[in-house]
């Protein structure tokens, strides 16, 4: 795939390298940065010295306290709140729980069959992962049960139907880190990884905070054909008629990087 080369990142001071453990391309403020901080080489930064300030509190208050300043920068900025959907994911016949928040809308509305609720939206998408099982607790960082926060645009170009593509995308999620929750750009890594899921793909950048991947960014074009052009991971792919922002900001993960715990458990359930 084209790098994602973007005028957010100049305009910021941030330079693309190539990882030295995983080969990956990232962009990065720090000049003396050759890992793109999600190497088994990076370690967690926030551990003890938490990167995102005036979060004090822990547990359910941490919690709500975050998923409101999360929802709110982007009501504020013409997204629409909508309710989670079930976490029994009735409307699919390929999976039985909702895993992300772009599940709530495929096939039916990332096909263009429907129109979404609202376009642009912004959700926090409570989700099940059992693949994730085997690494709860040894990893301090993985959970079965989780919040997926997000905003999604579905873009139309062929009918004049833009919105927002990677620039604003890229950019709403730096003014956020920055300026919203106060992050240093030093500790953020943008890294380019292309996507694939739930018969859709596209371009993605995972965004890493003090060795930590709190949010992906999906430019999702692509959808799965035999006869498709484009291949990743195996499967074949062709372009769709809708460009579609998909994104993932791990509701619990903002917590850790907050509260600066050992693990993210005793963030997240200090009562135990």
């Amino acid at each position: 795939m084209a790098p994602i080369d973007l005028a957010v990142f100049h305009d910021n001071g941030y330079a693309r390298k190539q990882c030295r453990v995983t080969n990956l391309w990232f962009w990065t403020v720090d000049s003396e940065r050759d890992t793109c901080g999600d190497t088994s080489e990076d370690e967690y930064t926030f551990i003890g010295n938490p990167l995102i300030s005036g979060f004090s509190m822990r547990g359910k208050e941490l919690k709500d306290a975050m998923r409101e300043a999360f929802l709110g920068f982007f009501e504020d900025r013409d997204h629409a709140r909508i309710d989670p959907y079930p976490i029994l994911a009735r409307w699919r016949d390929d999976i039985h729980l909702t895993i992300a928040s772009i599940a709530d809308f495929q096939p039916h509305v990332t096909s263009g069959m429907v129109d979404p609720p609202a376009n642009p939206l912004t959700i926090s998408q409570p989700c099940i992962r059992l693949t994730d099982v085997d690494a709860v607790g040894r990893s301090g960082r993985h959970l079965t049960t989780f919040e997926m926060m997000a905003h999604h645009v579905f873009n139309r170009p062929d009918e004049g139907k833009m919105y927002y593509w990677m620039e604003d995308c890229v950019r709403y999620c730096h003014e956020m880190l920055t300026v919203t929750f106060g992050i240093d750009a030093k500790e953020i890594t943008y890294v380019e990884n292309p996507w694939s899921g739930g018969g859709n793909a596209g371009p993605a950048v995972e965004v890493i905070v003090g060795g930590l991947e709190l949010a992906t960014l999906v430019f999702m074009n692509l959808e799965e054909a035999e006869d498709g052009d484009v291949e990743i991971k195996g499967e074949r792919y062709k372009e769709m008629p809708l460009q579609i922002i998909d994104t993932g900001y791990g509701l619990e993960r903002f917590c850790w990087a907050a509260a600066g715990t050992p693990t993210i458990y005793e963030a997240i359930y200090p009562e135990t």
